[in-house]
């Protein structure tokens, strides 16, 4: 059963969006709105909150309730866990197989979107359930070859690798770009998974870049189908869009 205060935010939204309440104009006073509805006030209370976070009105103690528009906002934001969340989710341990040092073909520059001939570092690493010990996980890291230094910490660091990179340089990532393609495992990643040769995953393609918008890490993980979900929700942001 839909509660009281919903019900009112819905007959209010309905009533300014068909002009009954102006866009410049001031809705009704608490006390009025719970009389013509017949609620109470913290009832009208709840519903104006709900309104307002629709972007619809804006409210100010001593100056009343305007109408700010006749639809809500129609910008969406995505409302995730942390990042680190998202990628592995919570008890995921990283185990860190080999380091070296590679030079970009181009196949491999595309990929990171650096330049053939360039150097980096190369973690190869994998993912694994802390409580069940499954492989969650199967990825490549690289890391420009400038910062190699951190390269004897990886192994044992809870954070991001970008985190070190900081921490050991100052460089801070201001952006993260990522791309996602269904792919069919190979057959010498499945094995180390324990999967069915020809098994699906996703292969999540990360890039971390600096203010000049300049990889200073990419990492490539490999997700089988069978182990992950990946789910997100869209909020409706706080910015002000121009009424239609």
């Amino acid at each position: 059963m839909e509660s009281r205060h919903a019900t009112l935010s819905n007959q209010l939204i309905k009533e300014i969006g068909s002009g009954s309440y102006p866009v410049g104009r001031y809705l009704p006073s608490e006390k009025q709105l719970a009389f013509k509805f017949g609620v109470s006030r913290p009832t009208v209370r709840r519903a104006l909150e709900n309104i307002e976070a629709l972007g619809l009105i804006s409210r100010r103690q001593g100056d009343g309730t305007m109408v700010l528009a006749s639809k809500p906002f129609t910008d969406y934001r995505y409302t995730t866990r942390p990042v680190d969340d998202l990628l592995y989710g919570r008890g995921a341990e990283r185990i860190v197989t080999s380091q070296d040092e590679v030079v970009c073909n181009k196949e491999l520059a595309a990929k990171l979107g650096a330049t053939p001939g360039s150097q980096w570092l190369h973690i190869a690493q994998h993912r694994n359930d802390r409580n069940t010990g499954e492989m969650m996980v199967w990825g490549n890291v690289y890391v420009e070859l400038k910062f190699s230094s951190i390269a004897p910490r990886i192994a044992g660091y809870p954070g991001f690798i970008c985190d070190l990179i900081e921490e050991e340089y100052g460089i801070a990532v201001s952006e993260i770009q990522q791309k996602i393609r269904p792919i069919i495992i190979p057959d010498s990643i499945c094995k180390k998974m324990t999967l069915p040769e020809g098994s699906l995953g996703l292969e999540m393609t990360r890039s971390y870049l600096d203010s000049q918008s300049r990889p200073v890490e990419v990492s490539i993980n490999i997700f089988p189908e069978a182990r992950s979900s990946y789910s997100i929700k869209l909020s409706r942001t706080q910015k002000r869009v121009k009424d239609r």
